[in-house]
C-alpha cells in the first residue's frame, strides 16, 4: 500500500484585467468594450470595502455597469476569473 501526500495547493484566482482612476490606468473606452463584449457576471460596489458599505459586490446589468463607468468619476475596475467588480468611491472616500 502506498500512501501519497499532495499539497493543498489553493488556487488564487489570476487578476486579467486591472483599472484604476488613482494610478491614471482607467480608460473608459476600453472598459466599456470589455462590458458589452464579456460573459462574466458584473458586480458593483460603492465605497470602500473595509467599512462595510451597503452596495458590496450586487450583480449588475450591463446596462447599468456602463452607465456606472460614464458617470462615475472615481472608478476601479478589477477582473476576476469569474466576475468583472466596478468599485467606485465617494470624495469622502478619498480623504
Amino acid at each position: 500500500m502506498y500512501i501519497i501526500y499532495i499539497e493543498n495547493k489553493r488556487k488564487i484566482p489570476k487578476i486579467m484585467l486591472k483599472m484604476s482612476f488613482y494610478n491614471g490606468t482607467l480608460n473608459r473606452t476600453e472598459l466599456i468594450n470589455f462590458i458589452e463584449t464579456t460573459t462574466k457576471t458584473i458586480k458593483y460596489t460603492y465605497g470602500l470595502g473595509y467599512r462595510n458599505p451597503t452596495t458590496y459586490k450586487v450583480p449588475i446589468t450591463k446596462e447599468r455597469a456602463i452607465e456606472i463607468v460614464k458617470t462615475e468619476s472615481l472608478l476601479d475596475a478589477t477582473e476576476n476569473n469569474d466576475y468583472l467588480h466596478l468599485n467606485a468611491y465617494s470624495s469622502n472616500d478619498m480623504w
